[in-house]
């Protein structure tokens, strides 16, 4: 039996010597990974829409028949309640979404308002910097 702490050692020095090996190489770390195109708006209100497969449920073992229809039968049992908290996680996640795009649009006004800003900002530094360079204020 081998303590936990030497397992430990053991598995990493295992891994070391795969990685050694080459055995690692074609695992893309984080910052490998290329962003994704960015998402759009039917995307993400595609996924705040809960809408579970029943199909997938079932069972795997040799003979899971008796628990596949165990398990539907539980399904048709708590089928009301299954629709309430999936309505109500769904009505979340959009307006959860309809909140965020909300924000991105702020932001996206701020943004070019301060983006408007700086050129009207910069053209005003010249003029300042011209100003400083004359030593005297203009008047007023």
């Amino acid at each position: 039996m081998t303590k936990p702490e030497a397992a430990v050692e053991r598995a990493r020095e295992a891994a070391a010597s795969m990685r050694a090996g080459g055995a690692y190489a074609d695992a893309p770390t984080a910052i490998e990974l290329e962003p994704r195109d960015s998402i759009t708006t039917a995307k993400l209100y595609e996924w705040a829409l809960i809408e579970p497969d029943l199909r997938e449920v079932r069972s795997t073992r040799r003979f899971g028949a008796p628990m596949t229809a165990f398990k539907h039968g539980l399904l048709r049992l708590l089928q009301q309640y299954h629709a309430s908290l999936i309505a109500e996680q769904t009505r979340f996640n959009v307006n959860l979404l309809v909140h965020v795009r909300r924000l991105e649009e702020r932001i996206e006004a701020l943004e070019a308002r301060e983006a408007g800003g700086e050129r009207e900002a910069g053209g005003e530094r010249e003029a300042g910097g011209e100003r400083e360079a004359g030593g005297a204020e203009p008047p007023q």
